[in-house]
């Protein structure tokens, strides 16, 4: 697949590089069976092909096949003796994350399973992104569940099996050879026939990622995200649209950019049949959008909107494809933030155990993403801001996480009609700062 194609060549430039690793882990509460959860999750592994993957040859001749082995570790570690149980538990994932994958030999995945406490549990999932995206994360728990849970009451595995990954790879192939194809490229053409510099947080040149970002973590509690839900219904859009509007303000407020690109992630993938099969499909859509001063919170929610639903309509069009078609193979980016939006479902349970997904890692960051988790149970929101260590300190990254914090702070109590450049990204020390400390003429 072309997303696929696009990690191999990014991975070859710098193959000892972690850098495409994406991991999570999931806080299982309860009396979960550690050996029930095995037996159960060798039964997952064994259906998810694109765990198995392998890959020979290069360049045009590049292939993947499916070399199925029942033959891996699954690490149980007991941690809880320790002083901070989470963070011994995230130590050693950190460590795993860190190390770097053999296309070719496999194995691609890695999974561990930690006893943190009394009822407490994480279970741990890492993968190249090759062969998994974000989405897969989701489909793979929610078959782990619906496994562990069968075998608990004594049942075979219920539901299943997980289709395989050639359905995705058919699907990719049809597309590419369809006349949607071509009428997708000539949308992204017209889109950014007359591309703007591209606006970063850092004013420096975007570079490619190398090694993995630096991460700093927000918590919007259940009551402050249900302000902003208010304020979603208000301006009649989705969480996903406001946080989108959102990135574009801060971006314009920080940079002065008028004309602003975005990189969107999105799945990739089309139908109920393909949504429920993990691989890797995802790709990242450039969303331009023009924001000025005198745009108000209201116009720029509603070309958000529009901007974004135009895209997803060609959403296949892989972000590598448009790359090429603006001659940006060997250098150049289309866009400096990222702002990803995940809605996915979370709700599992094993058995009476239930769950809580924490997210490690993305994949590569060029220069800022900042990753929106809406999957809470409670309704809370998660916000995730990484950035490339060669253009940011960890300080610059908590600033970041400061300001774009402050420009939810504004949307959530703006009227529709009040205007971007009312949005604040200073602090009251800066602002002091600013018009009385360097404005001190004595």
């Amino acid at each position: 697949m072309a997303g696929q194609l696009g990690v191999w060549f990014a991975q070859q430039l710098s193959p000892d590089d972690p850098v495409y690793n994406i991991g999570e882990y999931l806080e299982i509460n309860g009396d979960l069976d550690v050996d029930l959860f095995e037996v159960a999750l060798r039964h997952t592994v064994s259906e998810v092909e694109a765990f198995h993957l392998r890959f020979c040859g290069d360049g045009e001749a590049l292939r993947q096949f499916v070399a199925k082995s029942g033959d891996w570790p699954l690490h149980v570690i007991d941690v809880s003796s320790a002083v901070d149980p989470r963070a011994a538990a995230e130590d050693w994932m950190w460590a795993d994350m860190r190390r770097p994958v053999a296309l070719r030999e496999g194995p691609l995945f890695a999974h561990a399973v930690f006893k943190v406490g009394p009822g407490r549990f994480f279970w741990y999932q890492r993968c190249h992104h090759i062969a998994l995206d974000g989405l897969s994360g989701r489909i793979i728990a929610a078959r782990q569940a619906q496994v562990y849970t069968s075998l608990l009451a004594g049942r075979p595995a219920s539901g299943g099996p997980l289709e395989p990954v050639s359905v995705l790879i058919d699907a990719d192939s049809s597309y590419r050879a369809s006349a949607h194809f071509e009428h997708d490229r000539e949308f992204w053409r017209d889109v950014l026939s007359d591309f703007p510099d591209v606006a970063s947080i850092s004013g420096r040149q975007v570079p490619r990622a190398r090694g993995m970002s630096v991460r700093q973590m927000k918590d919007i509690d259940s009551g402050s995200a249900a302000d902003l839900r208010v304020t979603v219904r208000r301006l009649r859009t989705n969480v996903a649209g406001l946080m989108i509007a959102a990135a574009a303000i801060y971006l314009h407020r920080t940079t002065g950019a008028d004309d602003i690109v975005l990189g969107v992630p999105v799945l990739g993938r089309t139908g109920t049949r393909q949504r429920e099969i993990p691989g890797m499909t995802s790709n990242i859509l450039p969303i331009r959008l023009m924001v000025g001063r005198g745009t108000s919170l209201e116009e720029l929610v509603r070309q958000t909107s529009k901007t974004v639903r135009n895209a997803l309509r060609h959403q296949r069009y892989q972000h590598v494809d448009i790359r090429k078609d603006l001659r940006l193979v060997d250098g150049g980016s289309l866009f400096g933030l990222i702002i990803n939006v995940m809605s996915f479902d979370y709700t599992i349970q094993f058995g009476d155990c239930t769950a809580i997904a924490h997210n490690l890692s993305n994949g590569p960051v060029d220069d800022v993403e900042i990753s929106v988790y809406d999957r809470s149970a409670d309704g809370s929101l998660q916000v995730a801001f990484d950035v490339n260590p060669d253009l940011y300190s960890a300080e610059s990254g908590k600033d970041i996480a400061r300001r774009f914090e402050s420009i939810l702070n504004w949307v959530r109590v703006a009227s529709p009609a009040d205007y971007v450049g009312q949005a604040g990204v200073l602090d009251e020390g800066e602002r002091e700062q600013i018009l009385a400390g360097w404005n001190d003429t004595a």
